[in-house]
């Protein structure tokens, strides 16, 4: 039920539904930069380096003689959470006879159109942020379109052996774009193995135990760089010449994984729905904001696979 006063006069249908141009987009941002509260818009975290890991410390204590003692090394790396946010003026006429003249809740519908549109931005600026990380960048053997020579198994198991070599072990995923890991599944390295199995497909779960990696996150999103009311420009917002192989964890910084999206909270959750009323010209307006910084927490637990 909608939030605000529909129209009095009675209902002549026009259309019963609410009809979509286009499907709702699945984001893949918060599976690879994941939300995580933060109660202050800026500050500080601490960051403990891949030095004080795994060192031969344990040594035998004469009598006498003191135990060994080592020195901490932190760093501290910063955030500034931004404030994010579009709105959506529904005027009172447009509001009547869209409640009238349909069964539409406009408010929901205006609602969330605004969330993917904060969603679209995010994801930008997560693709962004990977692209400047920093990982190791490695060559891939062969594009994925040249089939025959296309070696994505020993790339990708270099990639997770060069991640392990660097103390990372956990929650290694596959970050692709769509359209090349179609082409990932048609090269003669897959194939043979997928033709070899019986099976003329494979989900996901098994695409990346042969890759040896945990899970396979597709990027499929696109963003419309028209404006509003323009014929429709979509473009793919993540590369399709490379990929990448890295750690993705949410949960506390400790969890480890290559990031998180700190989002300040205290004024609301990760996304925010408000109303509020303007009389010049008479309207409703829907706002959608969050606040948040996407940051990459370690480089070392990214590898980056370029030429693909």
């Amino acid at each position: 039920m909608s939030m605000f006063a529909s129209s009095a006069a009675s209902f002549q249908p026009v259309i019963s539904e609410v009809v979509n141009a286009v499907d709702r987009q699945s984001f893949v941002g918060p599976q690879i930069l994941p939300f995580q509260p933060v109660n202050i818009r800026k500050g500080k975290y601490v960051k403990i380096e891949s030095n004080e890991f795994d060192n031969d410390a344990s040594k035998p204590r004469a009598a006498g003689s003191n135990f060994a003692q080592l020195t901490g090394e932190y760093t501290a790396a910063t955030f500034d959470c931004l404030e994010y946010g579009v709105e959506n003026a529904l005027d009172d006429i447009n509001t009547a006879e869209a409640e009238t003249d349909a069964l539409l809740d406009i408010v929901s519908v205006a609602a969330s159109q605004l969330a993917d549109d904060l969603m679209v931005g995010h994801e930008i600026r997560v693709a962004a942020g990977l692209s400047a990380a920093g990982f190791n960048s490695t060559a891939a053997t062969a594009t994925m379109s040249t089939v025959a020579t296309a070696t994505p198994i020993a790339d990708i198991g270099s990639a997770v052996l060069r991640l392990n070599s660097a103390g990372i072990y956990k929650n290694i995923a596959l970050v692709i774009e769509a359209s090349l890991y179609q082409e990932m599944t048609q090269t003669d390295d897959m194939r043979n193995l997928i033709n070899g199995s019986g099976s003329f497909f494979w989900s996901q779960d098994q695409v990346a135990r042969v890759l040896g990696v945990e899970r396979v996150v597709i990027c499929n999103t696109a963003y419309n760089a028209a404006l509003k009311g323009q014929t429709a420009s979509r473009s793919a917002i993540w590369p399709t010449t490379s990929f990448y192989v890295a750690s993705l964890a949410d949960g506390p910084l400790s969890n480890g994984g290559i990031g998180r999206t700190l989002c300040y909270t205290d004024r609301g959750g990760d996304f925010v729905s408000e109303t509020y009323r303007t009389e010049q010209p008479p309207a409703n307006v829907i706002r959608v904001r969050n606040s948040c910084d996407e940051v990459i927490i370690n480089a070392s637990a990214g590898e980056e696979i370029t030429g693909a």
